[in-house]
């Protein structure tokens, strides 16, 4: 793990919030919000959710009016913008039929709301539905955050609105750090300057981490924050 001057000027952070700002139960933590509203730079929500879901909690938490949505495919750079779409949904809808064929109880998650990729309720077998996927739409695959699964568009994800971000702040992505949980964080973790996993984050997310929280979850997040500001 790189220490100190070891790490790239760090002028943001990027910051998961399911499972990362929340406990499983989707509850904010209010350490974390507390530790979040402490920090020099500013934080960035990055969320697989809807943007509209994103700009409420940045709202209300006192994050960035800046923020990414939908796994990457949406980017907002101010509250009152209009949206910056970075995929094409329909595909996505295609491949939703053709999971109903064989998935009938699939359960979609805010779709009304949904811009560039699909969300459903967990309970299938997902190693079968990534099957189908890949056979008839290989452009699109399924991550499983642990909350839902994104049916989504393989080239688009946390890095790509990161660096979406990035190009209209006029910085490099290594001028962000990244804090996140689950393999969908995992892109924007790897293209980060800074890559944090709480302690509740997967093997994978951890392996790509330049610092483990020893906390999990919101407490984690608080504990992510309080050491970042230790290496600005």
């Amino acid at each position: 793990m790189r220490e100190g001057s070891g790490f790239p000027e760090i002028k943001a952070i990027v910051v998961d919030i399911d499972g990362t700002l929340t406990d499983m139960s989707r509850l904010i933590s209010l350490e974390a919000v507390a530790a979040m509203r402490q920090m020099p730079i500013p934080v960035i929500l990055c969320s697989g959710n809807v943007i509209c879901f994103v700009r409420a909690a940045a709202k209300l938490l006192g994050a960035s009016n800046t923020m990414i949505g939908e796994n990457g495919g949406v980017v907002l750079h101010g509250f009152d913008a209009k949206a910056i779409v970075l995929a094409d949904i329909e595909e996505c809808r295609r491949g939703k039929e053709l999971l109903l064929k064989e998935f009938p109880e699939l359960e979609s998650l805010d779709e009304t709301y949904r811009k560039s990729e699909l969300a459903f309720r967990r309970g299938i077998d997902l190693e079968k539905a990534r099957s189908i996927i890949a056979e008839d739409y290989p452009g699109l695959e399924i991550v499983d955050t642990r909350f839902a699964l994104h049916l989504k568009h393989r080239n688009v994800n946390k890095a790509t609105g990161m660096r979406k971000i990035a190009e209209i702040l006029g910085m490099s992505t290594q001028n962000f750090a990244a804090m996140g949980d689950s393999e969908n964080d995992l892109p924007m973790l790897k293209e980060a300057g800074i890559a944090i996993a709480v302690g509740n984050a997967t093997p994978e997310v951890k392996a790509a981490a330049d610092y483990v929280c020893q906390k999990s979850y919101g407490e984690g997040a608080a504990e992510g924050f309080e050491w970042l500001k230790r290496q600005l």
